[in-house]
C-alpha cells in the first residue's frame, strides 16, 4: 500500500513540473495576447478625474469669432461706438481693433439715426497740407476716429500726425492735437550753429519757430537753419516714415446739422452695404 502511494505521488509530482513548463508560458502569451484581460479598460480615458485616468494632450482652441447675424457686417466686432458726446458741438468716436495687419476702409458707411436720419462717412486727406488730394479714410488696428458735426477748420476731414501742432497753432483746432517730435541737442550739432542758438532752438515750444525780430539778434546759419527745419513740411519729411507717425481720424459732417438727438437715440454704424456694424444706446 505504501509502494502505491509513493508511486501515485510521484506521477502527480510530474504531471505537476509539466503543467508549470507548458502552461504558465501558454498562459503568459494569451494575457500579452489581451484575450483574456483587456487593460486599457482600466486606463481608461473616458472617465475624467478617476485616478487611473489618462492625461489628455491640451489642445489650444482657435479665437472665437463674433457670431454675425443676418443683417450685421462682417466688420462687426472690428470698428465699434465707443462714446458719444451730445452736448455743445455733436461728437461720435469710433475705435477699430482687429488681428490682421491691413487697413480697413470705412469712407460710404453711415452713422444712422433712428430720430435724425443718416450720415455719410467721405473722403478726407491722409497728410493735411502736405498732400492736397483727398483719398478714402482707412483704418488699421487701434485707430481712433472722431465724427464731428460742423465744418472742418481745414475744408476736409483729416488724418492726425506727428507733427499736427505746426497745423493745430494755426488754425487753433484742439489742443489735445498738439503733437510735436521733441527736438534733442544731438539734432542740431554738425551745423554750424553756436551755443547761443542751439539754446533758442530748443526752447522754442512746441512746433514754434522763433520770430524774425528774434532772429535777428543770432547768425545768419542759425537763420538758415531755423528757416529750413522748423515747419510742418521738414517735420514731416523727418517723421513720416515712423511707425507711431500717423494718430488717427478727424471727420467732419460738412454742416452744423445734428446728426443724432441729444436726449435719447439709437445710433448705428453701418458699412458700405448697409449691414450693421455697431450701435449706441442711449
Amino acid at each position: 500500500m505504501a509502494k502505491f502511494q509513493f508511486v501515485f505521488g510521484f506521477i502527480l509530482l510530474i504531471l505537476f513540473f509539466i503543467a508549470v513548463f507548458v502552461g504558465v508560458p501558454y498562459l503568459l502569451q494569451i494575457i500579452q495576447s489581451n484575450q483574456i484581460f483587456n487593460f486599457s479598460r482600466f486606463i481608461s480615458t473616458s472617465t475624467p478625474g478617476y485616478f487611473y485616468s489618462k492625461p489628455q494632450p491640451s489642445i489650444s482652441q482657435p479665437q472665437s469669432q463674433p457670431v454675425i447675424k443676418p443683417g450685421e457686417s462682417i466688420y462687426k466686432g472690428k470698428v465699434s461706438i465707443s462714446s458719444a458726446y451730445r452736448y455743445n458741438s455733436e461728437q461720435i468716436n469710433l475705435s477699430a481693433s482687429f488681428s490682421d495687419s491691413g487697413s480697413m476702409d470705412i469712407t460710404g458707411w453711415k452713422i444712422k439715426s433712428v430720430q435724425r436720419g443718416e450720415t455719410v462717412i467721405g473722403r478726407g486727406l491722409a497728410l493735411p497740407q502736405f498732400n492736397s488730394f483727398s483719398s478714402d479714410i482707412r483704418l488699421k488696428s487701434g485707430d481712433s476716429v472722431k465724427i464731428i458735426a460742423g465744418i472742418s477748420p481745414l475744408l476736409s476731414s483729416f488724418q492726425i500726425n506727428s507733427c499736427f501742432g505746426w497745423l493745430n497753432n494755426v488754425y487753433n483746432i484742439d489742443s489735445s492735437l498738439n503733437y510735436c517730435p521733441l527736438i534733442q541737442i544731438s539734432n542740431l550739432t554738425g551745423f554750424g550753429l553756436d551755443s547761443a542758438c542751439q539754446n533758442l532752438i530748443l526752447n522754442s515750444g512746441s512746433c514754434r519757430a522763433p520770430s524774425d525780430t528774434v532772429l535777428n539778434n543770432y547768425s545768419r546759419e542759425c537763420r538758415i537753419w531755423v528757416e529750413h527745419n522748423l515747419n510742418y513740411n521738414a517735420c514731416v519729411e523727418k517723421h513720416m516714415n515712423e511707425s507711431d507717425f500717423y494718430k488717427g481720424w478727424q471727420i467732419y459732417t460738412g454742416n452744423n446739422n445734428l446728426f443724432f438727438d441729444q436726449l435719447h437715440d439709437r445710433v448705428e454704424l453701418r458699412d458700405q452695404a448697409g449691414l450693421l456694424v455697431d450701435s449706441y444706446e442711449y
